[in-house]
């Protein structure tokens, strides 16, 4: 356990337990988060990693630090740890937030639904998209939710089964040919408006490689009903940190086709972040970039819902030589890093923290000069 040494006169600032390892949907890790806290508020991290192993150590820890150090509130980093939360709740009378991501409202396991019982009880939930919060609503609706602002990290070197997949994937690809790299959607529309629309428009004929796909019948199928299998490539398996960074040092570009509806746009921030840092330039549809692409900077933008523009901007990338590319990814890269530091997301958290333990911050446009 990380503890700050004890202060030797009042800190206005909220003193926090952090309980568990900041999980990222894509396997980022938050080390990030904590060290942008450490301005901000008084920390004392308990890590743990599963609730059976790690939590009676978690619980004896937090609640050393709340009723020893005087710490204040509770944060829970990883939602599976919520039932621990609840229950320092319930013991020290302090309140207690949680980080909650689409995969945690999503699981269907009984540990997972367990937790998403114990939310009811908290005090806050900070959530990455708008999605999350009205999931959240739907089981526990008295639980206020902040939008915590999209982090860009640098992409972790790739694994090796996963630069294997790929490999495997692209077998039999001539040489010299152009590879896009396209993400799969739940969204059946998603795709087909791509494969419909923009594909057919396509004039350097690339190799699409299909990545996240999470069903290859279906995938085959959807390919085979248009006539269009010698120009695609499928990958299936979850998307994460490493499956992008190795899909991106096999591909000349990344095509991320329109959502077929506008209100999911702010789901896909996460996954338009890592693509922009991968280093390989992306080509997007202007509601799948919103709010975190910004055109000519970290990608190129088509007008939203518009397939041809879509299939004009490819083309013209896909028409630069290979080094041109190479550096346009590389500048997208050090713009979007530089852009969506973790500092956004940190202040969001400071703010709220502060407000539960009775301190509310002043606005800065609301202080005296």
């Amino acid at each position: 356990m990380n503890r700050p040494e004890r202060p030797s006169r009042p800190d206005p600032r909220p003193r926090v337990v952090l309980v568990g390892s900041y999980r990222d949907p894509l396997g980022f890790d938050g080390a990030g988060l904590i060290d942008a806290l450490a301005g901000r508020v008084v920390v004392c991290h308990v890590d743990a990693a599963s609730l059976l192993r790690d939590g009676p150590r978690a619980l004896l820890q937090s609640s050393a630090a709340i009723a020893d150090e005087q710490f204040e509130m509770v944060h829970v980093l990883d939602a599976r740890f919520a039932p621990l939360g609840a229950l320092l709740r319930r013991r020290h009378r302090v309140p207690v937030s949680v980080s909650v991501t689409a995969g945690d409202v999503g699981r269907q396991h009984p540990w997972a639904r367990l937790a998403l019982r114990s939310l009811a009880h908290f005090d806050h939930a900070f959530a990455a998209d708008e999605a999350v919060t009205q999931a959240l609503r739907a089981r526990a609706w008295r639980l206020p939710t902040s939008i915590v602002a999209p982090v860009a990290r640098e992409l972790p070197w790739p694994r090796k089964r996963d630069v294997t997949r790929v490999a495997r994937a692209l077998r039999g690809v001539r040489p010299g040919r152009l590879v896009l790299g396209v993400p799969w959607s739940e969204h059946r529309g998603d795709f087909r408006w791509f494969r419909d629309i923009v594909q057919p428009e396509l004039e350097a004929k690339p190799v699409c490689l299909l990545f996240g796909v999470s069903s290859r019948r279906e995938a085959r199928a959807m390919l085979a009903a248009a006539g269009v299998q010698s120009e695609y490539r499928i990958l299936s398996g979850r998307v994460d940190a490493s499956a992008i960074a190795a899909v991106a040092r096999a591909v000349d570009a990344f095509a991320v086709p329109a959502p077929s509806r506008r209100d999911r746009a702010d789901s896909t921030a996460g996954l338009s972040l890592a693509l922009a840092v991968s280093g390989a330039p992306i080509v997007s549809d202007g509601w799948a970039a919103a709010p975190v692409l910004a055109h000519e900077h970290n990608a190129l933008l088509a007008e939203p819902g518009d397939g041809r523009g879509f299939a004009a901007a490819l083309n013209q990338l896909l028409a630069l030589p290979a080094v041109q590319r190479h550096f346009l990814g590389e500048e997208f890269a050090r713009f979007t890093l530089r852009h969506w530091p973790w500092e956004a997301a940190a202040e969001v958290y400071a703010d709220r923290f502060a407000a539960l333990v009775g301190r509310p911050q002043i606005p800065a446009d609301l202080r005296a000069a």
